[in-house]
């Protein structure tokens, strides 16, 4: 009988244990309560393994131990159902039965090059020249003078964001761990840190009354927590800080929807944006989501759906690799070294002011050229996708590499720009300090033209020259543009780096200054041709835009 009461009293403590361990377990990683999460089943796997040995205490210990036996079966059971069902559900969201399924999420549109992409020279395009690691060094500099800087740390993300009309890369601040936690808590977290995209001039912004909710932030102002009590069976994705055009700052996190078999083709489609100060949160779609948010979208999520595109263009089985894509974010460089500079992706600035993530591509079979590139919107997500053949974004960093080798300089990965007309590569020279000292310009169909220069209106003007374009990089309202028709007066030529120069003499006794590349025709014309001609004066000289005879 002894025995008998004993077994029952530990089958009870075996139950207590088993509860307590389900709720220590649920606060630590806070599952979504929902049978579409892998999360979810792995968690009630846990509890059941755990229950299945402590009821394996009393349920052997004597004969008549019947209640810890009922644990221990039941347990069990429920475990092995967990174990068929992530199987099942493994089986069914897999991408060699739903290939053709995955390969269309993401949404991929072919444009043309010369359509999105105006000409910086004859344009005012904005351009991001700062990278993440430029941001990183800058910004951390910026927390120095706060009154209890030790107890904050800067977060890496430095996303690129528009604020004001300028754009900027932001951070949020961390607290340091646990212990500086407690000692912060009760102001928050006192600011975020602004990097200007173009100056690299890095300022703390402080918040009026700080901000308590941050991913770095413990017990019930740990944001993910604190969504979890609001949204108990959303699947969450990563969280961004934004600001709104006041300075307000806020946490967009994406709510992810497996659309595959049991939790297989994640997709984002709608948003929680949480106010960093107060809590409260508000969910969005994609239609309605405020204008001021820039990243609505992880890189890590884009990424992951656009290689699925390029991956299962053909289905899965497809051993050739028939058209099949790689994007350099996929093959960048991970080695301690290098990584840094290498990252497989930057970010750029489109025709309508939109953030985009960058990202080449490349055949799966062939790693030395490029067949194009990508650009994600951060925002929407759409991908649009450039056929531009050339070097890969590795090669050109050497090239840009190989002009400072004396000084030991660093090529970031680079971004694209319309140069004169050609797919040019952009990148910064950075020290072994991690800081811009140069700018050099890559030539995509030719690497071998490349330049750098101390800044980046000099590289371009340099690597027009290089072009034979040489059309200088002033101020469009300092330009001033004409036509001109009639007959030519007289003809001369020059080789300049290669390139073949005509200048022309025309009726108003000036002349005009045109590159073989303005048209190849030009070698038929004689004196008394006519011709129209579109040019550009620019310190004195006429260059010749376009000219038709």
């Amino acid at each position: 009988m002894k025995k008998s009461k004993s077994s029952i009293i530990g089958s009870i403590i075996a139950l207590l244990l088993t509860l307590l361990f389900a709720w220590i377990l649920n606060y630590l990683v806070l599952p979504a309560i929902t049978l579409k999460s892998v999360g979810f089943w792995l968690y009630l796997l846990g509890v059941s393994l755990f229950g299945i040995m402590f009821f394996a205490i009393p349920a052997y210990e004597s004969e008549e131990g019947q209640i810890g036996k009922i644990g221990f079966v039941f347990t069990t059971i429920v475990a092995c159902i967990i174990i068929l069902a992530l199987v099942i559900g493994g089986i069914s969201s897999a991408k060699i039965f739903s290939s053709d399924k995955y390969q269309q999420i993401a949404d991929v549109e072919v444009k043309e090059f010369n359509e999105d992409f105006q000409d910086i020279v004859t344009n005012d395009i904005p351009v991001a020249t700062i990278d993440v690691g430029t941001a990183q060094k800058v910004g951390d500099r910026t927390i120095g003078k706060l009154e209890h800087a030790s107890w904050f740390e800067v977060d890496s993300e430095f996303n690129l964001i528009k604020y004001q009309g300028e754009y900027y890369r932001l951070s949020p601040l961390n607290y340091g761990g646990l212990f500086k936690y407690n000692r912060a808590k009760k102001d928050g977290l006192p600011g975020y840190i602004l990097v200007n995209s173009k100056t690299s001039e890095a300022k703390f912004i402080e918040v009026d009354g700080g901000y308590e909710y941050s991913p770095s932030a413990y017990f019930s102002k740990d944001l993910k927590r604190h969504l979890r009590s609001q949204y108990s069976n959303y699947i969450l994705g990563k969280s961004f800080l934004e600001i709104d055009e006041a300075g307000k700052p806020y946490w967009v996190t994406a709510v992810k929807e497996p659309t595959i078999g049991f939790w297989g083709g994640i997709v984002e489609k709608r948003f929680i944006i949480t106010d960093a100060k107060t809590g409260a949160s508000e969910e969005y779609t994609l239609d309605n989501i405020p204008e001021w948010i820039d990243h609505a979208f992880s890189l890590d999520y884009l990424m992951e759906t656009t290689r699925w595109h390029y991956e299962y263009i053909n289905g899965f089985w497809n051993f050739s690799k028939t058209g099949v894509y790689r994007t350099s974010y996929e093959y960048r460089d991970s080695g301690e070294e290098s990584g840094e500079f290498y990252a497989g992706y930057n970010s750029i600035i489109n025709k309508d002011g939109d953030i985009c993530f960058y990202a080449g591509l490349t055949p799966a079979n062939i790693a030395e050229s490029n067949v194009g590139f990508i650009l994600i919107n951060t925002r929407t997500g759409k991908v649009t996708q450039y056929d531009c053949s050339g070097a890969e974004e590795s090669s050109a960093q050497e090239a840009a590499e190989g002009l400072v080798q004396n000084l030991g300089y660093k090529a970031t990965f680079p971004t694209v720009l319309n140069i004169g007309g050609e797919e040019t590569y952009l990148m910064c020279l950075k020290d072994k300090a991690g800081l811009i000292q140069r700018y050099a310009l890559c030539n995509i169909e030719n690497y071998a033209i490349v330049v750098e220069s101390d800044s980046l209106e000099n590289a371009i003007q340099e690597y027009l020259s290089k072009l034979g374009k040489n059309v200088d990089l002033v101020d469009s309202n300092n330009k001033q543009k004409a036509e001109i028709k009639g007959k030519i007066l007289d003809i001369y030529t020059a080789q300049i780096d290669g390139t073949t120069y005509f200048y022309y003499l025309m009726e108003d006794n000036n002349l005009y200054k045109s590159s073989i590349k303005t048209n190849e025709m030009q070698i038929l014309l004689r004196k008394d041709s006519e011709v129209t001609i579109d040019y550009e004066v620019s310190d004195g000289i006429r260059n010749v835009l376009n000219l038709k005879f």
